[in-house]
């Protein structure tokens, strides 16, 4: 038996538990720590850390910080056993023995405890109103990164009522992302102006449970819920729930939901002004957008087109008739507040996808440049250059991508937009935006394109 072995067995003779013993041990050596940290330093899921570290605080063995997510730090372990002296009095000669032991060796090293594997799926019973939104705002505080808030036909009323809407808003201010998905009614929208500004909201009428998701790992979920939410509640039921497989599920069916969901902003509008002003979502089509700019391209369309003003890079027809720039279709859409740029760049970033799925891609960035703009080529829509590795900076050279109007053809410019970026977004695997910098705005024979990345250029996949 080791030394260390031997504090943890008087830690256990001395009445604390042996799962209570390893935190102790544990958080003797360390800088305070979070309740997840510590729960994963000793194999203990992150709810059983916490409920452990709450039973060791009421025994006053274990303090806590004021931080936002609360952190815990403890004792020497001699102070420990003096406190369980001082709180087991009539076992006083026990526990004196086992300190006057330690007291007469050296200092005993604190090493490494060997980590246990992490315990089973565990769902605990939360009874009664009190009980539960106590539990709620103990993981409201606790909360590290993410919370999922998906809320029934109250909505944010219960939280707003019993005051976890406070911790809540802390949880925003200190960075945690928070996301609110519920059934937003006339009768509870005020009650969304208690949140802060940086909680997201949205509308779903599919939304009729009451769970709170934390940080992947633990939830909270109403099982028995009471009709009258001024009710005392005291029938109300939860289940506390640290199950991975469960948890993954519901944050998918949460992130499906909230796609295709409704802002708190056109709820309000729907709600006060009786006005429908969320964006229409539409089909723009089936099949595929690139094998049909090929196949228009083989019908020789591109010299009709090259010979008209304000022809595009791209072939688009509408029927048997070309489309182009003074086409009075694209005012026509406008008018009815639809973006066009948005729709070609997004029939772009497909060709653009497509492109790459039909080539063999060289592993090398070199080949990989040199076979888009072989490509570019033989599509006809110009000599494409690049700069940087990764791709910073896109030039085309003789595009006609604008036609000589730059303010009506600027439309068209984004489908070549959103083509580079279906070829960069799939090549480097994160996302890209291409930004066109000259042909909208210069009217000149050629196009800029600057190449944004959603992540740092360190953290790139770049194929050497």
């Amino acid at each position: 038996m080791t030394q260390e072995m031997s504090v943890l067995d008087r830690l256990v003779a001395c009445g604390i538990e042996e799962k209570e013993a390893r935190l102790l041990v544990s958080l003797a050596s360390q800088t305070p720590m979070k309740a997840s940290d510590i729960g994963r330093l000793i194999g203990l899921s992150r709810m059983d850390a916490y409920n452990t570290l709450r039973r060791l605080q009421d025994r006053d063995l274990v303090r806590a910080t004021i931080d936002k997510p609360m952190r815990f730090t403890t004792f020497s372990i001699e102070d420990i056993v003096e406190r369980l002296v001082s709180q087991q009095e009539h076992e006083l000669g026990r526990l004196q023995k086992h300190l006057d032991e330690m007291r007469s060796g050296e200092v005993v090293p604190l090493l490494q405890l060997e980590v246990l594997p992490e315990e089973e799926a565990t769902f605990t019973v939360v009874k009664g109103r009190n009980a539960i939104h106590s539990t709620m705002r103990r993981m409201f505080e606790d909360a590290e990164h993410t919370i999922w808030c998906l809320l029934g036909r109250f909505g944010v009323l219960p939280i707003v009522r019993n005051g976890e809407v406070e911790v809540l808003n802390e949880a925003a201010k200190r960075g945690v992302q928070i996301r609110i998905l519920a059934n937003i009614e006339r009768r509870t929208l005020g009650y969304y102006d208690e949140l802060d500004d940086r909680i997201e909201i949205r509308h779903s009428e599919m939304s009729n449970v009451q769970a709170f998701l934390i940080d992947d790992e633990v939830a909270l979920q109403l099982v028995v819920n009471d009709p009258n939410p001024f009710g005392r509640g005291r029938e109300e039921a939860a289940l506390t729930i640290e199950a991975n497989g469960y948890i993954m599920a519901q944050s998918e069916l949460a992130a499906n939901a909230w796609a295709t969901a409704v802002s708190l902003n056109s709820m309000r509008s729907r709600i006060r002004e009786g006005r429908i002003t969320e964006p229409l979502q539409v089909n723009l089509g089936t099949g595929s957008f690139y094998q049909r700019l090929r196949d228009s391209l083989k019908k020789n369309l591109t010299e009709e087109l090259i010979e008209k003003p304000g022809t595009t890079n791209a072939s688009l027809r509408i029927g048997n008739q070309p489309l182009t720039y003074n086409d009075p279709a694209l005012p026509q859409l406008e008018a009815l507040g639809i973006d066009t740029n948005e729709i070609f760049r997004t029939i772009g970033r497909r060709i653009g996808e497509e492109i790459l799925l039909d080539q063999e891609i060289p592993d090398d960035e070199i080949g990989f440049q040199e076979v888009l703009a072989r490509t570019w080529r033989e599509l006809e829509m110009g000599e494409i250059e690049f700069e940087g590795n990764p791709v910073r900076s896109v030039r085309v050279v003789d595009s006609s991508s604008c036609g000589g109007q730059p303010k009506s053809g600027a439309a068209f410019c984004h489908l070549d937009e959103g083509i580079l970026e279906g070829l960069l977004r799939v090549h480097y695997g994160i996302g890209v935006t291409a930004i066109e910098r000259e042909c909208s705005s210069s009217g000149e024979n050629h196009c800029h394109f600057e190449i944004q990345f959603d992540e740092q250029v360190s953290e790139l996949k770049i194929l050497d």
